[in-house]
């Protein structure tokens, strides 16, 4: 199965989540497009974002990549766009690839992720992130015509939630296996970080709460000081 192209404008790039957890300050749409234009003026070369309103708002400010997501709840457990109808909202929103979960903890209720990305690629004609916890998910998402694998799930699946660090001999093995773009994301707190991924073969590098998230960043100083 072959997919559609991930925008090359990425590579060897910083993308940045502008997201807000629901009862978060920041959780504002005119905030976050705030912080989205921020990073952009910072030299990001993309951005995450979760909604329509959001991407929407996003893509006023920037003709930037958009990695666009809909986290919506299902029997109390957030799922990363579950449909096709998320996936076609985020989309005309603005949204330049569509990111879903493709996880083995993918909810039962989603619509299976093989057939929503084929008619993601036949109805939308958008490319698809396939979001991952393992290397074994990421081939499957591959062989499934994902046009490019994140490492955003690892440490927040069944498999893997104990996890606070990225799993760099995962990422190794997976640059050096994938044939579609690699994009690191989850757990990057350092700058050398993202250094150390690209040098290890990724394609990109997301980075969120690190940059993003003032209540996160401001704890870890305060949590230096105790």
């Amino acid at each position: 199965m072959t997919g559609l192209p991930f925008p090359a404008s990425l590579m060897g790039r910083l993308i940045v989540s502008c997201q807000a957890a629901p009862g978060d300050p920041l959780d504002n749409v005119d905030t976050l497009t705030r912080i989205a234009t921020s990073v952009v003026r910072g030299g990001a070369g993309g951005l995450r974002a979760n909604g329509v309103r959001c991407i929407a708002a996003f893509r006023r400010e920037t003709p930037l990549p958009i990695l666009g997501i809909h986290k919506q709840k299902i029997s109390n457990q957030v799922s990363i766009t579950p449909d096709f109808a998320s996936a076609q909202a985020i989309s005309e929103a603005g949204a330049d690839v569509i990111a879903l979960d493709c996880s083995a903890a993918r909810h039962a209720e989603a619509e299976p992720w093989p057939g929503l990305i084929a008619r993601i690629h036949a109805e939308l004609g958008r490319p698809v992130l396939a979001d991952i916890a393992t290397f074994e998910e990421a081939l499957a998402a591959e062989a499934g015509a994902a046009d490019a694998v994140a490492t955003t799930l690892y440490g927040f699946t069944p498999e893997t939630e104990r996890a606070r660090t990225v799993n760099w001999e995962m990422v190794e093995r997976l640059a050096g296996t994938l044939r579609i773009p690699l994009i690191v994301e989850g757990h990057i707190s350092q700058p050398n970080e993202v250094r150390r991924a690209l040098d290890l073969g990724a394609f990109s590098v997301v980075v969120g709460s690190a940059i993003t998230r003032p209540e996160s960043i401001t704890a870890r100083f305060v949590d230096a000081i105790r």
